[in-house]
């Protein structure tokens, strides 16, 4: 008898079944982990104007991926919690509508509210070259972002910006934006926890 288990796919992740991840507040804790029930919305109505805007600033064919999702989507949000009731209902990670990419990037430019998370680290020789790059997912509510390289030698690669990043952020996540979506269906817990 052969046991053929099937690869999870990004698009599994939004089964209306019930998604449930189990928490533990304090690591050294013995006590049992916290099921927390979830939930995972793709948007499915694609927006033409901000698709033909993408295309313009997307030409790159590393960023086919990239430019394909919102062909079809128009975002994502990935692990709001529903239980229990005293949880707070934001996602863990909100990939922002193709309308909003360009507001959202400009937050993390040198002039923004949020430069600071790129500009008091590591980062800064990364981001404030020439190269351009679009920040696209909100992690966890902000400042914490996902971006995307438009040129330069990390055309296509995914990026955390991270104002108090654990690891080399200097080094993508993934290196296309099919990757990154593999990547967390793989193993939503183990994305959470890494962003």
């Amino acid at each position: 008898m052969t046991n053929i288990q099937t690869k999870r796919t990004f698009l599994d992740l939004f089964n209306p079944a019930k998604q449930v991840l189990k928490v533990k507040f304090n690591i050294n804790s013995d006590d049992e982990a916290t099921e927390v029930q979830i939930e995972n919305k793709l948007e499915k109505g694609v927006d033409k104007k901000g698709l033909a805007k993408l295309l313009e600033i997307c030409t790159d064919n590393r960023l086919n991926d990239f430019v394909d999702f919102y062909s079809n989507y128009n975002g994502f949000t990935l692990g709001t919690a529903m239980t229990p009731n005293n949880a707070v209902r934001k996602p863990l990670l909100k990939q922002l509508s193709v309308s909003d990419l360009t507001k959202f990037t400009g937050q993390y430019l040198s002039n923004g509210k949020l430069a600071w998370t790129i500009d008091y680290n590591k980062t800064k020789e990364l981001y404030r070259g020439k190269h351009k790059w679009l920040a696209f997912a909100q992690v966890d509510g902000g400042p914490a972002c996902l971006t995307i390289f438009l040129d330069g030698e990390n055309t296509g690669n995914v990026f955390l910006a991270n104002p108090e990043p654990r690891f080399n952020t200097l080094k993508p996540i993934a290196k296309t934006f099919t990757a990154l979506l593999d990547r967390i269906a793989k193993d939503p817990a183990a994305f959470f926890k890494l962003t």
